[in-house]
């Protein structure tokens, strides 16, 4: 049965669910405490960079705990290739934001885009980081 269709995939994509309802959190605090003043595109990154920085920790310690201990001393490689998968899901997630937030309100835009770039961060994050 492949991995990620199996109980412990599900159960892993499950723990990424959670790791994203922690991050989503952290993030829409931030954006919402920064959008007035700072405007949406700037407190959107500094809220979507808040919530990466706790991704990759409970990430890598609970969510893909099994990989990290395969990849036991490759920590660099993997924030690395972490930084880089945030970058193109954090763009991602910025531009449905910007457009969303003046139709939608910021609350909803930013689940729009957590719920948009939520698969693609599972499966690069499986596949490509803590492989």
């Amino acid at each position: 049965m492949d991995k990620l269709a199996s109980r412990a995939g599900l159960a892993q994509f499950l723990r990424f669910g959670l790791v994203g309802v922690a991050n989503t959190t952290i993030s829409y605090l931030i954006i919402r405490l920064l959008a007035e003043p700072a405007g949406v595109p700037l407190a959107s990154a500094l809220g979507y960079a808040a919530g990466v920085a706790q991704s990759f920790l409970l990430n890598r310690f609970w969510t893909f705990s099994a990989a990290r201990s395969r990849a036991h001393g490759r920590w660099r490689s993997q924030v690395l290739r972490f930084v880089a998968v945030n970058i193109v899901c954090g763009g991602l997630f910025m531009a449905i934001t910007t457009v969303a937030a003046p139709h939608l309100g910021l609350l909803a835009a930013t689940l729009a885009g957590v719920a948009l770039v939520t698969p693609l961060g599972f499966i690069l994050n499986r596949f490509i980081v803590f492989r």
